[in-house]
């Protein structure tokens, strides 16, 4: 590594630390005001609320990543244009894309990171720190001799299959107790013809090795002729199983938010469930198609900011500063304008996901032709 890349490798190194751990700090305060009155509630104890904030740190390390790496490219070649370093490096024969090759590694690293991030340690980090919110919530209302906490309390559990075999309709459904009430499950064969059916007051779910196992409490069973519809048989069972049933984990995450699910959950969903064009499951195809498109952004930040960083030595060096973050801003308008159109169904979500970092790579690539 020749000695003008180290320079600008550390010199960047040192910028990127000092956002990542300032906005980590606004991150923490803000998770901290947001729910330590919850823990404090629940008189969960410092000894989970603290495991609780850093993984929730961790898991806004996709948003955290992005914006460290703008500031702190655009800060490093402001810096370097301001002290003629980069006039010089020039005069020396050097293009732009030579100088600036060590911050194009350093972005495809984060890239790198962000994907790997996505994959692994984010979606563990927002799993785990559900968990913990959920069970000292759990284990507070056990203390106050309440209820066992409700996953979609107050609105339907809905779940479909993605071959259409099984429908679930579950009035409660408790992940923390293990149990759900007012249980309909619907079977269908290939052609999506109904042949039996389960009503129960109450269901009990297990995993047993790879599989979910479910056994119904005050349960009627209804068999049905596929080909003609009719009903042949209705028993009653004190419990019935135990049968083979979906992922009751998967049934409660159709009752959150999109943006409360990991990416592991999200593709969980994708692959058990399918999509649909419209409704919740758009919802969840953007937050997918979107997180799987985030890594690109990290390449793209360096792609508008060495247009407008690298100025001529008469302007100066904070108008191209302004610029850049203020394209930076106007594409996250963007973004959020086609991530509400994916997530309403109106356009595809693959699109809407990719749309914004595509367009704004082409749009960046004649200028930094100009530039070089």
């Amino acid at each position: 590594m020749r000695i003008l890349d180290r320079y600008v490798l550390g010199e960047w190194a040192k910028i990127f630390g000092l956002c990542l751990g300032a906005l980590g700090g606004i991150v923490a305060l803000s998770v901290a005001y947001r729910h330590a009155p919850e823990f404090i509630e629940w008189e969960a104890g410092m000894g989970r609320f603290i495991p609780f904030l850093l993984l929730r740190i961790v898991a806004e390390l996709p948003v955290l990543i992005p914006v460290s790496l703008l500031v702190s490219v655009v800060f490093v070649l402001a810096q370097l244009n301001r002290s003629q370093e980069l006039a010089a490096a020039r005069a020396a024969g050097l293009s732009i894309f030579r100088i600036t090759a060590p911050l194009w590694a350093a972005s495809a690293a984060c890239a790198l990171a962000l994907a790997g991030l996505n994959a692994s340690w984010v979606s563990s980090s927002q799993e785990a720190a559900r968990a913990i919110a959920d069970r000292a919530e759990f284990d507070a209302l056990l203390r106050k001799g309440g209820e066992a906490k409700v996953t979609g309390e107050g609105e339907l559990v809905a779940f479909e299959t993605g071959d259409g075999r099984r429908q679930w309709i579950i009035g409660r459904l408790s992940l923390a107790a293990g149990r759900a009430s007012d249980v309909h499950v619907h079977f269908r064969d290939t052609q999506s013809r109904e042949f039996r059916r389960i009503v129960a007051r109450a269901a009990e779910f297990r995993k047993v090795g790879d599989a979910w196992t479910w056994e119904f409490v005050d349960a009627r069973e209804l068999v049905f002729d596929p080909a003609t519809g009719a009903l042949l048989r209705q028993p009653r069972h004190a419990r019935l199983g135990p049968v083979e049933g979906d992922d009751p984990t998967l049934m409660a995450a159709t009752t959150a938010r999109a943006k409360e699910l990991s990416f592991r959950e999200l593709a969980a969903l994708e692959r058990e469930a399918g999509w649909f064009p419209e409704g919740r499951m758009a919802q969840f195809a953007m937050r997918y198609h979107g997180t799987l498109a985030s890594p690109m952004i990290c390449l793209v930040v360096v792609a508008i900011a060495i247009p407008y960083a690298v100025v001529g030595g008469r302007v100066n060096p904070m108008i191209g500063v302004s610029k850049t973050l203020g394209l930076f801003v106007a594409y996250y308008f963007a973004a959020m304008i086609l991530n509400a159109l994916g997530a309403s169904g109106t356009l595809p979500p693959v699109a809407a996901a990719w749309l914004p970092p595509l367009g704004l790579a082409f749009w960046a690539l004649p200028r930094l032709r100009g530039v070089n």
